[in-house]
């Protein structure tokens, strides 16, 4: 048993994943980014076709201006969203984390989670993290500089283990039974 206390990642270490969903990660990118590319694309277009008639750099400058300002509004939309999640009951508290074989459990006091690691698609370790991929909008990050090096190397040790057994996202082939439906 792994028992890592005060676990509270950085932002840094809460910094979105590139890679471990697959095509849903760019699909969900769309719309952050295509904006921004059809902008660009009509200034490209009004460039082209108005043939030297506009006064220099007012499309660059007008392309320039509202990339800042599209950046800028998501830096403040992400700060203001971070801010309210601080105020939430639970948003500073921090996290005790439990990892066994069976799998692992956060617990803040006012809230515990548990999960199986069948209901872990796959574990991704990067330099400052692990990131476990429980679904494409909930990926716990478990930062590695909270870990001594024994707890790291076995939880690297846990993780090849529950990986050869076939449990590390066994719950993929889960069958419901009866039992467990919820009744509406």
């Amino acid at each position: 048993m792994i028992v890592i206390d005060k676990v509270a990642p950085t932002a840094r270490e809460l910094r979105p994943i590139q890679r471990g969903w697959g095509l849903i990660h760019w699909v969900g990118c769309l719309p952050v980014w295509l904006p921004m590319l059809a902008v660009l694309a009509f200034g490209v277009t009004v460039s082209v076709l108005a043939r030297g008639a506009l006064p220099p750099f007012l499309m660059t400058g007008f392309l320039v201006l509202t990339f800042a300002a599209w950046r800028l509004s998501g830096r403040l939309a992400q700060h203001v969203c971070m801010s309210e999640a601080r105020k939430a009951p639970v948003g500073g508290l921090v996290w005790n984390w439990t990892i066994d074989e069976q799998g692992f459990v956060f617990d803040n006091g006012l809230q515990t989670n548990r999960l199986d690691w069948r209901g872990v698609k796959t574990v991704r370790e990067e330099k400052d993290r692990f990131v476990f991929l429980v679904s494409p909008a909930n990926n716990p990050v478990l930062p590695v500089r909270l870990l001594e090096a024994g707890q790291l190397e076995a939880l690297r040790g846990l993780i090849t283990q529950i990986t050869a057994s076939g449990r590390l996202g066994g719950g993929v082939d889960y069958v419901a039974r009866p039992s467990d439906k919820i009744d509406p």
